[in-house]
């Protein structure tokens, strides 16, 4: 599952894609529904204040999708007005085979979002003052972020990519990243505050990482020094060689009494 933006403004768009692959149950439709609270019953997005304004179809407004056959893989994707209500939601996906008689199975992560207003909310601001936007990573990095103020902060998220990394109750807001666990390319990171008032603030910005320089510098790296030990210890034999041949010739063109 996946998300246009985990921190929409209330009643703005967002667009939530998922993605099923794997082999399908034979002579079964695939069925996906979105949903709001993984229960026996309900949790339809409606009831926590989702509006979906388009489904898969592009013709209806369903939190179900069905097709008939797949080839391996389908992405299905809904466009929704987030709740207008600010605060926590998340959204969960099932799929089914054959009315759910076949098999089911349900993506239990979800995709978490924080409902509220962009950037600076009543009385907190969210800066992210480390990696800088644009900037290429590799390695293990700090992601930094300076809430203002920095009292009654009830706690605070990063996300990569739309999805939880880590949750913080207390400063410092730093959390140490390990970016060789996420492809080389751009990532988005996001940090999301709420204060004990309930003010919601974030921050977001991309960076790219680049991890696959490392092995092949270090390589390159071993081989120059390599080449040149073995230079320097030709070069060093040379040398005695020479002076080997220089004692003897001196040593031959002495007199002998």
């Amino acid at each position: 599952m996946s998300a246009s933006t985990s921190n929409p403004a209330p009643g703005a768009p967002v667009t939530v894609t998922v993605t099923v692959t794997g082999g399908e149950a034979t002579g079964a439709p695939l069925g996906i529904m979105l949903l709001s609270a993984l229960t026996s019953t309900g949790g339809m997005p409606s009831e926590e204040g989702w509006t979906i304004t388009a489904d898969p179809s592009g013709t209806t407004a369903y939190n179900y999708y069905q097709v008939n056959a797949y080839a391996a893989s389908l992405a299905a994707t809904w466009t929704m007005a987030a709740p207008a209500t600010p605060g926590n939601y998340v959204l969960y996906a099932r799929e089914v085979h054959g009315n759910g008689d076949t098999y089911t199975n349900t993506n239990v992560a979800g995709v978490s979002f924080v409902v509220g207003t962009p950037g600076v909310a009543p009385g907190l601001q969210v800066i992210i003052t480390s990696p800088a936007a644009g900037e290429e990573v590799s390695g293990s990095i700090i992601v930094n972020a300076n809430l203002i103020p920095m009292e009654n902060i009830s706690y605070a998220i990063l996300r990569i990519d739309g999805v939880v990394y880590d949750n913080k109750t207390s400063s410092l807001f730093a959390w140490t990243l390990d970016t060789t666990t996420f492809s080389n390319q751009a990532h988005t990171l996001n940090v999301t505050a709420v204060n004990a008032t309930g003010g919601v603030g974030y921050d977001e910005l991309t960076i790219v990482v680049n991890n696959a320089g490392g092995p092949k510098e270090l390589l390159t790296w071993m081989l120059t020094i390599g080449a040149g030990s073995v230079a320097l210890v030709a070069s060093i034999g040379v040398a005695i060689v020479l002076a080997l041949m220089i004692r003897k010739k001196i040593v031959e063109g002495k007199e002998v009494k």
